[in-house]
């Protein structure tokens, strides 16, 4: 009828005026109000148990953030690229980094790629190996092209046993995944195995926020959630009993401050002057 309004404009309009950012916050945020929701429920019915909340509360957040595994794990995915874009932590640990265009890297722990895909597609090569099934098939997806060319490789496999010979990355990073490793110091050993003489490493430890640095009163213990925490003292005491050398500790300055440990292996000459100089096995044994 003459004079009638379109009824399909007035509802079409809306929707593009809100766009693709307003979905994508309201989405996270009914995503972290589900699971807040469940970690609640959760820690609710441990209790009415008369019993500790704190296995359930660890079990929770291992399966939601540790190694995301199961409907926990794909929600716990979603939020952690979330947070971890809108904190700027791969913007962080490259200026660490340091990254050049001859660097082979390697992110252990490396989660759905984030570090690999934002900060290293100038990176010769790139390679991350990752406990959980979820992550690893993210980050296979989101470095496809590069996996097929060849310049990158994502395996699921455990931190304490990586599966690449000695001496074959430039560079070793891990962000914010070692205080869930179930053996940090084995981890810190093999990122010294297969970094080159001469190497760098960055690896975040545990986080801060809520501990003073220079504190040490929870040093080599696990939290309420399954995390473990670090003073900046035991963290230079790991670094440099597996093999580092010029070994800094530090908060990185993003939300969790988490701690921070870098360093290096020693070159090539340090490694031959140390054998030259150290004395026969027969002495040693006798």
């Amino acid at each position: 009828m003459p004079g009638r309004p379109d009824r399909a404009e007035p509802l079409a309009r809306p929707t593009r005026e809100l766009g693709q950012e307003g979905f994508a916050m309201r989405r996270w945020v009914l995503v972290a109000a589900g699971a807040a929701a469940l970690a609640g429920i959760g820690v609710a019915v441990a209790r009415s148990k008369g019993g500790t909340d704190v296995g359930l509360r660890r079990s929770f957040a291992y399966a939601l953030v540790g190694v995301p595994h199961g409907p926990l794990g794909r929600i716990g995915v979603r939020m952690m690229a979330a947070r971890a874009k809108k904190g700027s932590f791969y913007r962080a640990m490259a200026a660490e980094l340091d990254l050049q265009p001859d660097d082979v890297l390697l992110d252990v722990g490396c989660g759905s790629a984030g570090l690999l895909v934002e900060q290293a597609s100038h990176v010769s090569y790139v390679a991350g190996p990752d406990a959980s099934e979820i992550q690893v098939g993210m980050a296979r997806r989101r470095l496809a092209e590069r996996i097929a060319a060849g310049t990158a490789e994502i395996v699921l496999g455990d931190a304490a046993a990586l599966p690449w010979e000695d001496g074959r990355f430039s560079v070793v990073a891990s962000l914010d995944s070692m205080k869930f490793f179930r053996d940090p110091e084995a981890a810190l050993r093999e990122v010294v195995r297969v970094l080159r003489p001469g190497g760098r490493a960055v690896v975040t430890v545990s986080d801060t926020a809520k501990a003073p640095l220079g504190s040490t009163a929870r040093s080599g213990t696990l939290d309420a959630l399954g995390q473990w925490y670090w003073s900046d003292a035991d963290a230079r005491r790991m670094a440099e009993e597996v093999g580092l050398v010029d070994v800094s500790v530090s908060l990185l300055p993003v939300f969790s401050k988490p701690l921070t440990v870098r360093g290096a292996k020693p070159a090539s000459s340090a490694l031959e002057e140390a054998s030259e100089t150290a004395p026969p096995v027969e002495a040693v044994v006798g």
